[in-house]
């Protein structure tokens, strides 16, 4: 009897051990091939959008940051871009914003719905809802405009209709642009200007 209690402790103790050894091994490998399966079915995914990405040569909000030559910080940000499939140089972009602050402190801010830009001409047409601020309080809205050498030089074709302090004014043209190296921008309005100030206004 005592040999037979002894074996049949150390078969209960065995199985003690061996059962949940089985256990995990069979969850492990369970998990094993729903992992190499799910691997498996992502991967073709994954590659065809990587493909399908550098085929159209798309970037989903791009940014960008620089200088211009006279020291101007230039920030540009977009929704998206993609490359122009028959030009190599041009890229469009969607949802623009623009914005350009010189070694004074002097913003200009610029957004449109979209966008073209010329890389090897360094300049960016812009088209749909442009408006056009400064940080001295002046805003223009025209539908479509150029920007030139990194922002040196913004013109556009109207009709223009700017508002400022005081004072509001439309144009069939209009030219931001420095008449010094390191000045500040300054704005031209041209062919059929009509302006009107309002002093109360400024109260």
């Amino acid at each position: 009897m005592a040999w037979g209690n002894i074996s049949y402790s150390r078969v209960i103790l065995f199985l003690k051990i061996l059962l949940p050894l089985i256990s995990i091994i069979m969850l492990s490998s369970i998990f094993l091939l729903s992992r190499s399966k799910q691997t498996a079915v992502e991967i073709p995914f994954a590659s065809q959008d990587l493909e399908q990405r550098i085929k159209d040569q798309r970037v989903s909000n791009p940014f960008y940051t620089g200088t211009n030559v006279d020291g101007d910080d230039i920030r540009v940000w977009a929704t998206l871009l993609r490359h122009d499939s028959t030009q190599d140089d041009v890229f469009h972009l969607n949802d623009v914003e623009m914005s350009q602050t010189s070694v004074a402190q002097k913003t200009i801010n610029i957004t449109s719905e979209t966008g073209s830009f010329y890389k090897k001409q360094d300049k960016i047409h812009l088209k749909g809802s442009v408006l056009v601020k400064n940080s001295d309080g002046y805003d223009a809205t025209t539908p479509e405009a150029w920007v030139f050498e990194g922002g040196l030089r913004v013109e556009a074709d109207g009709p223009v209709v700017g508002t400022g302090p005081a004072s509001k004014i439309t144009a069939g043209h209009m030219v931001m642009t420095k008449s010094e190296k390191g000045g500040p921008m300054q704005i031209y309005f041209t062919q059929g200007v009509n302006l009107v100030y309002d002093p109360k206004k400024r109260d």
